[in-house]
């Protein structure tokens, strides 16, 4: 195949070389060494938003086209099921996300010791559990 054959594209910041013009979701996952069951493509725009390519959904590639491959975390929060690809996130917004104020309730990770303050990162894992309890106040 000749060299002008050839598409450059990139998944995960990572360059990878085809001379096939059309493939699907999951094809370019394996192609970037991810699980398709695990993983979600998305395609870079050119202003730099994401969008969710479907797992079937047929791409036709372009030479320099960006993609990322993003897992879906699971995790709860007082028991409720939540699912994200943002993996990171303030205590506050996971607060928020579970209906509760971050002026009135804490966050804390199952098994931790102390509660994240409201504006730390915190970084979720596929499986956390995560617990809120009312702000501890002092004694008048």
């Amino acid at each position: 195949m000749p060299i002008s054959d050839r598409l450059t594209i990139t998944i995960d910041d990572n360059r990878y070389t085809t001379t096939d013009s059309d493939h699907t979701a999951g094809a370019l996952l394996r192609l970037a060494g991810r699980d398709p069951k695990i993983f979600d493509l998305f395609l870079i725009a050119k202003n730099g938003v994401e969008e969710k390519i479907k797992d079937g959904q047929i791409i036709d590639l372009k030479d320099g086209k960006r993609f990322r491959s993003r897992q879906r975390v699971r995790f709860t929060i007082d028991g409720e099921p939540f699912r994200t690809y943002d993996d990171d996130q303030t205590a506050a917004d996971l607060l928020r996300l579970a209906g509760m104020s971050p002026t009135v309730y804490d966050l804390a990770r199952v098994g931790s010791s102390a509660p994240f303050t409201a504006d730390e990162i915190v970084i979720i894992v596929d499986g956390d559990e995560f617990v809120t309890a009312k702000h501890v106040g002092g004694v008048a």
